[in-house]
């Protein structure tokens, strides 16, 4: 605890001093420390072991998927919504898509996109393994390009955006009229590992990243909230 004068940026993330004077280890551990706190007292299971998985070698499970604590987050979200019909954009090997999965009321689905034939075969595996098949229904190819091939009489009641960042905007405008009234988007990697925090982005990433982010800023017709979790995770309820 510090005698200066504290403002609202110094007290909102858990690894802050004004939130760790308490904690008397390594400080190089603090992290690692937060992390298994959170999964402890939440019952999260590494995927890994909790499913049986295919992986890719082109990237590590942590490197790449959402991690444990995110998955848990979906789930919950999903949950708390009692959604039925949730559509994500970016499958990867499906840890995430299973997440919503679990979340989704009695007779529910997910649909899922994926660009990349290589993730989307790793996928499909996956959501075989572990039962899934049922609840989960893969799009391969580019999500603009097989819009069509979306249900025609539901409506989402989540949309999960992790696709290409540069197109971040286009994905909010395309899929926005298929979101249910009071539905959720939530939007992955939001601050593009600290590339929206600087004036002009210095990637496209970040630069598609950062003008969602600007657009979803004017949209009073939403409740919506950037969190700092992972990368950024931001969350936006249609209001009714």
């Amino acid at each position: 605890m510090t005698d200066k004068k504290l403002d609202y940026f110094d007290k909102f993330l858990p690894d802050q001093s004004e939130h760790t004077y308490h904690y008397k280890g390594n400080e190089a551990d603090l992290i690692a420390a937060l992390y298994q706190s959170i999964v402890d007292s939440s019952a999260i299971e590494d995927p890994l072991k909790k499913l049986k998985l295919t992986v890719t070698e082109k990237f590590t499970l942590p490197e790449m998927a959402s991690n444990p604590i995110m998955l848990r987050f979906y789930e919950l979200i999903t949950r708390l919504i009692n959604a039925k019909y949730v559509l994500e954009i970016g499958t990867f090997v499906g840890v995430s898509t299973m997440a919503f999965a679990d979340g989704i009321a009695d007779g529910g689905k997910v649909y899922t996109c994926e660009k990349f034939d290589h993730f989307a075969d790793i996928a499909r595996k996956n959501f075989t393994a572990n039962g899934y098949d049922k609840k989960i229904e893969l799009i391969e190819g580019d999500a603009f390009e097989n819009m069509d091939l979306l249900p025609k009489d539901i409506n989402f009641d989540l949309i999960f955006i992790d696709g290409n960042k540069e197109r971040y905007k286009d994905y909010f405008e395309s899929l926005e009229p298929l979101l249910s009234p009071n539905g959720v988007i939530i939007v992955d990697d939001c601050f593009f590992h600290g590339d929206v925090y600087n004036d002009k982005p210095q990637t496209e990433k970040g630069q598609g990243t950062k003008d969602f982010l600007d657009a979803a800023a004017k949209r009073d017709d939403y409740v919506r909230l950037a969190l700092p979790l992972s990368n950024g995770v931001y969350i936006m309820m249609k209001k009714s």
